[in-house]
């Protein structure tokens, strides 16, 4: 039992030397440092958007003790990811695992740098999820949860398999008292867009809604107990110029019943900006048909 043990010792901390060179200090908020994941070669650093207040002359911390002077490339609120960029070169880049490839009770560590020395946790892989809208609006394939417990500095850090290899960047930010990893999958694709286009594109109706319950003749007729009730009509909204008006209740977006507000958001994805959405509406106990074009919202 006792070689075993120095066996697994001795490997787990072959991993962690193999990967905490890629795991920077990030100084995004007076007296409290984050971390953040080298992703490229060339100076792209991955962080935590909320961990990081200001756009530019964000000090980062190297793995070699360098000191670097970093700005914002682009963040996304909902998925709790910032790409900064670093004038430097040669950084050390993970190797990632795409598929994710993990097990509920699956050994990991995750690996952070709130000051100068790398700290490395143990946990084991608690749940493995698929496509999550988070709190915020945004959009995950996938994500980890690990027990192990969130610290200063672990946001924007590394999560690794027993093997080294890089399974997400762990964040705090999504949801309260949980330690998360963005997968490696939606990591890519979110820092991809953010390199592309500074920001991820949210879809916009520009209307307020609340969930209603619906009579039972109409739960009956409808086959749904409950609709989105529109409360207000933004001027020279989407919503305004399909002729939306206050009073009307959402049935579908498509072909999904829109039963909460949460429902509506998979029709407000990145990728339906400027495209139709084909609403069913309750208007005067009547139902009807409404196109209605996505529009973008603005950047805040």
């Amino acid at each position: 039992m006792g070689a075993s043990l120095v066996k697994l010792s001795g490997e787990l901390a072959a991993a962690v030397a193999s990967a905490t060179p890629s795991v920077v200090r990030v100084e995004g908020r007076r007296r409290s440092a984050s971390s953040g994941v080298a992703w490229s070669p060339d100076g792209v650093i991955v962080a935590s958007h909320h961990a990081v207040d200001t756009e530019e002359g964000v000090p980062v911390g190297l793995h070699d003790g360098r000191t670097a002077t970093a700005e914002v490339v682009g963040r996304d609120p909902g998925t709790d990811v910032a790409v900064l960029r670093v004038e430097a070169t040669g950084l050390a880049v993970p190797q990632w695992d795409e598929r994710a490839a993990s097990q509920v009770g699956h050994v990991v560590l995750g690996l952070s740098r709130p000051g100068r020395s790398a700290r490395a946790r143990l946990g084991i892989v608690s749940v493995i999820a698929g496509e999550w809208r988070t709190p915020a609006g945004g959009r995950l394939e996938s994500y980890l949860e690990t027990d192990i417990e969130p610290h200063p500095g672990f946001s924007g850090g590394l999560l690794i398999g027993a093997d080294g290899k890089a399974l997400g960047v762990t964040t705090a930010g999504l949801l309260r008292g949980s330690g998360l990893a963005v997968a490696a999958p939606s990591l890519r694709r979110v820092v991809e867009t953010l390199l592309a286009r500074g920001r991820m594109r949210r879809g916009w109706l520009g209307i307020g809604t609340q969930p209603v319950a619906l009579g039972p003749q109409l739960r009956t007729r409808l086959g749904q107990a409950t609709a989105l009730l529109v409360l207000s009509v933004q001027p020279e909204s989407p919503a305004e110029r399909a002729g939306l008006l206050l009073g009307d209740a959402l049935l579908r977006a498509g072909e999904d019943r829109l039963t909460g507000p949460a429902a509506l958001l998979p029709a407000l994805d990145e990728d339906r900006v400027g495209r139709e959405l084909a609403l069913r509406i309750l208007r005067a106990g009547e139902e009807r048909d409404v196109t209605i074009v996505v529009g973008e919202r603005e950047a805040v």
